[in-house]
């Protein structure tokens, strides 16, 4: 777990005690800038780009949120999802005065626009599927759910 895998790092963290959009950015933002994979700018650019430009997308069972920041404030390409138990309210990518509970955040971290379309591509067809958003919601380990993140989502081989 915790892998580089051609040259971008992914990760899973368990979001607990997290209650806002604002408090799961910072969380996820904070764990990347210690590994140096973000500036310090990051956090805040991300929280004023989700407020502007929502990435909340209405997925069931459980809807997922991809909160994002400009490849400036990007150090080394990363890739990480967090899973909240307690749900926390992102608003619609499609209509930002609709909010949506998301259980599961996908952080991208990129250098290069087309980076992030095509891991968006792959986290909505993955999330179409409600069994399979089910079942990566609903499991009780991080192995578990790095396991589905990079072999069914991300669909890297990593051997």
């Amino acid at each position: 777990m915790h892998n580089i895998i051609n040259g971008i790092y992914y990760d899973v963290l368990m979001l607990e005690d997290i209650n806002t959009k604002e408090e799961a950015i910072t969380y996820m933002s904070d764990y990347l800038q210690k590994k140096d994979y973000i500036n310090k700018e990051y956090v805040n650019a991300t929280i004023k780009r989700e407020h502007i430009f929502p990435t909340g997308l209405a997925t069931k069972p459980v809807a997922i949120a991809v909160p994002h920041s400009e490849s400036e404030n990007v150090m080394q390409p990363s890739v990480i999802m967090g899973i909240s138990k307690k749900t926390i309210k992102f608003c619609k990518m499609e209509d930002d005065k609709s909010e949506i509970d998301v259980g599961i955040i996908f952080m991208l971290a990129l250098k290069g626009e087309n980076k992030h379309i095509n891991y968006l591509r792959d986290i909505v067809n993955f999330c179409k599927d409600e069994d399979k958003t089910e079942r990566l919601y609903t499991t009780s380990s991080t192995e578990e759910a790095y396991k589905i993140f990079i072999s069914e989502i991300l669909e890297i081989d990593e051997k």
